[in-house]
């Protein structure tokens, strides 16, 4: 991997800057990231009185989607990004104004205090940026409501990338969602171009 590749997917991961509004750009118009945050949502079952969290909302396309299911429930998201952030504060300007979404700044690993759990947490294209997923899962977990549900999407975007490298990245996914906890992980592909995105979703199992 070359010094130019690995500098675009840093501002993939942390946008900034004159590179990093391209890149906020290119999440916000690119077709494949609009339909892998409405196939995740859907795959989420999002409902009117739902409490949702988005970790890494990026441009802030998914947390308006959620926002417009989630009619008498609640949006809030969290991204290290404080470009993203200001972006995404003006995508959902109305409904932050209406109280029905909150975006934050934060990090997946050191999340902030909220005042209630949520029971819809989902996470697109950003776990591979975790240091140490399982913990981090294991986080989110405690935030979450028994019985919530937790959607991680993952489509790889390297160069020449496969139908493989996205069965390989559920698996990662669902042994991650494992060793934090979670119970009922199952695998739902999602057919795209360049290539299929894993949407691997789990159970917050009630402590017994």
């Amino acid at each position: 991997m070359n010094v130019v590749h690995k500098t675009i997917i840093r501002q993939f991961c942390k946008p900034r800057g004159l590179l990093g509004a391209l890149a906020g750009i290119i999440m916000r118009v690119r077709p494949s990231n609009r339909l892998r945050s409405i196939r995740t949502l859907e795959l989420l079952h999002i409902c009117p009185d739902d409490r949702v969290l988005e970790i890494g909302f990026g441009p802030g396309l998914a947390v308006a989607r959620a926002a417009q299911l989630a009619t008498q429930g609640k949006v809030v998201g969290i991204d290290h990004s404080e470009l993203m952030l200001r972006q995404a504060r003006r995508r959902n300007a109305a409904a932050i104004r209406a109280g029905r979404v909150e975006l934050l700044l934060g990090s997946a690993d050191a999340l902030p205090r909220f005042d209630a759990a949520f029971n819809k947490v989902l996470a697109i294209n950003v776990n591979m940026f975790w240091k140490d997923p399982a913990s981090v899962l294991k986080g989110l977990r405690s935030v979450m409501k028994p019985g919530g549900v937790i959607a991680l999407t993952h489509q790889p975007r390297l160069p020449g990338a496969t139908r493989a490298d996205a069965d390989a990245a559920a698996e990662r996914m669902a042994s991650f969602l494992q060793a934090a906890g979670f119970g009922e992980v199952h695998v739902e592909m999602v057919e795209m171009s360049p290539v299929a995105a894993a949407c691997v979703l789990g159970r917050n199992e009630p402590s017994v």
